[in-house]
Order: structure tokens, then C-alpha cells, then sequence
């Protein structure tokens, strides 16, 4: 089964999930859906749940090449008050398929395995704290909040020959982040830009080094959106990432977008990510439901 068929699988059972649903997750003081990557500086005015589906191919791995699959998540947002909230976030299943070479340089022939997990590859189980700048937003005239959190890998990623046991991946290690966003609307709300820099470091990781260089790394992420609102409830977006570990990856990728809106609390979210650069997965499905609990 490939990544369409997979895909095509997925966004059925997500119809008929929505379909019980009636609304629309709104950041505070907007009208606008949110991108999948980039999300808004602005503090949600209500709790927020979002389930997401990444079907992926080519997914970059340490000793795996040609890992083609998926992961689902959760992402929750608590917001405390007007200025601050804290997000938890759950990638809770990971499957796939590649070919296990032993070694970061992926010579020889593969031996082909089959991947699963109760995990992410290199997004972990996560507690994010966000708070708004408030003397900051008043130099740039948009939002803008800092973040700081703390995740830790829970499963193994185990690849398995057969019914064999081949390897682990992503079976120990903490990660830390620290970030900031900006958002602002342009042309009188017809326009939303976001923006966001995020450094997540990986301490005593196994196998998820894009470099291959060790079990302590870092990888930096640039994002940026922007969201064409003058369509009622259709919103087109237009995203970019860079991603960079300040050794031999960089990954640059365009995000093509569409959000539909449905009542005021729900809303169903479509992204296509494909690579521009070597480095990088080749491209991804990127599904995603997002509910409002007023």
C-alpha cells in the first residue's frame, strides 16, 4: 500500500470522524484557521485538541533508508490566561517500511524491514510552556510569544525482519525546545502571516541523528506561513521549513495548504510538503482534525 492509497484510507476515516463535530479551533482575537507547522504567537482563548496524520516517504534515518510510512499525534493546548498556555504533545503511533543498512552511510545492500512504535522518529511526548512578549508585541505591532519545553522519548521504533528483531530506534532519550513565533494580520485581516524558530536539542537519543553523528544533537527549524482569508471557509495556505543540525543536513520544503472550515469549533486540514533541497524526506500527505472546546 503506498502513500496515496494510505492517504486516501486515512482522510475517509477522518470524514467520518468530523462529521460528528460542528466548529472550528479560532485563535484568540482572529476568524482564521491555523497553519499545520507554523502555529499562531497568539494565546488560544479556549482548550484546543488537534489529531494529526503524516503519511511520509524517504523519512530521513539513521541507519534506515527508504523509510516510507506514517505517524499519528495528538496536540493539545491549555491556555491559562490571556498571556500564557501549555500544550502537550502526544505522537502516540508510528509504522512504515524501509531498508535496514547497520551503519549512517547506508552502503551495501539493505536488508528490507517493516517499522512500528508507539512513538514519533523525532518528535517525542512533549510539555511545552508559551508565553506572549508583551513589550515586544508592542515594538512590532503583531503577537509574539517564547516557548520552553521538555519531551522524552516513550517507545521503541523496533524494525523487524520477519518476525525477527532487527534494531531499535528512538527507544531512549529527553529532548528540550526553546522558540519563538510571530503573527500578524495584513490587509485588513485578508492576510495572515506566521512565522517561528525553533531549536530542539536530543540528548542520549538512538538513531535518529540526521548526521549519523552521535546520540546528542540539534536541529534548527524556520517556518513560515501565509494564510489567504477573503475565502469564507476555505483557506488557502502557503507554507515554507527549513530544517538544519548545524553539521551536513539542511532540508528546505514548500507546504501547499488547504483548511476547511466547518460552524465555529472544527476544522479539517490538508498539506502536501515536498522537499527543494537533497536533504529531507521527498514528500509527505499531512492530514489534521482540529477541535475548539468552548
Amino acid at each position: 500500500m503506498n502513500i496515496l492509497q494510505r492517504a486516501a484510507i486515512a482522510g475517509l476515516a477522518i470524514a467520518s470522524v468530523g462529521g460528528g463535530f460542528a466548529g472550528h479551533a479560532y485563535a484568540a482575537g482572529s476568524t482564521t484557521a491555523e497553519p499545520l507547522f507554523t502555529r499562531y504567537a497568539r494565546i488560544y482563548d479556549a482548550p484546543t485538541l488537534s489529531f494529526g496524520a503524516e503519511f511520509f516517504t524517504n523519512k530521513p534515518l539513521e541507519e534506515i533508508g527508504d523509510f516510507d510510512g506514517y505517524t499519528l499525534s495528538l496536540d493539545f493546548a491549555w491556555p491559562i490566561n490571556d498571556r500564557s498556555q501549555l500544550r502537550v504533545l502526544l505522537p502516540f503511533y508510528t509504522n512504515g517500511d524501509g531498508q535496514y543498512y547497520g551503519s549512517p552511510d547506508k552502503r551495501g545492500v539493505g536488508l528490507p524491514v517493516d517499522i512500528e512504535g508507539f512513538n514519533g522518529v523525532r518528535d517525542f511526548f512533549s510539555l511545552i510552556y508559551e508565553r506572549r512578549f508583551g513589550w515586544l508585541e508592542d515594538k512590532t505591532g503583531g503577537n509574539v510569544a517564547w516557548l520552553i519545553g521538555v519531551g522524552r522519548s516513550m517507545d521503541p521504533l523496533e524494525a523487524k525482519f520477519g518476525s525477527a528483531l532487527v534494531d531499535r530506534a528512538s527507544h531512549q532519550g529527553y529532548s528540550t525546545d526553546i522558540g519563538l513565533k510571530f503573527d500578524d494580520d495584513v490587509r485588513g485581516g485578508d492576510m495572515t502571516l506566521l512565522g517561528s524558530l525553533l531549536l530542539r536539542s536530543f540528548w542520549t537519543s538512538d538513531d535518529i541523528n540526521l548526521s549519523g553523528g552521535g546520540t546528542n544533537f540539534q536541529l534548527l527549524t524556520l517556518s513560515g506561513a501565509v494564510m489567504f482569508n477573503q475565502y469564507g471557509p476555505f483557506t488557502p495556505v502557503l507554507e515554507a521549513v527549513l530544517e538544519a543540525d548545524f553539521e551536513d543536513y539542511t532540508a528546505f520544503s514548500l507546504a501547499p495548504e488547504a483548511i476547511y472550515t466547518f460552524g465555529e469549533n472544527f476544522d479539517v486540514k490538508l498539506g502536501i510538503p515536498f522537499r527543494l533541497t537533497a536533504d529531507g524526506q521527498d514528500y509527505a500527505v499531512d492530514l489534521e482534525l482540529t477541535y475548539r472546546f468552548h
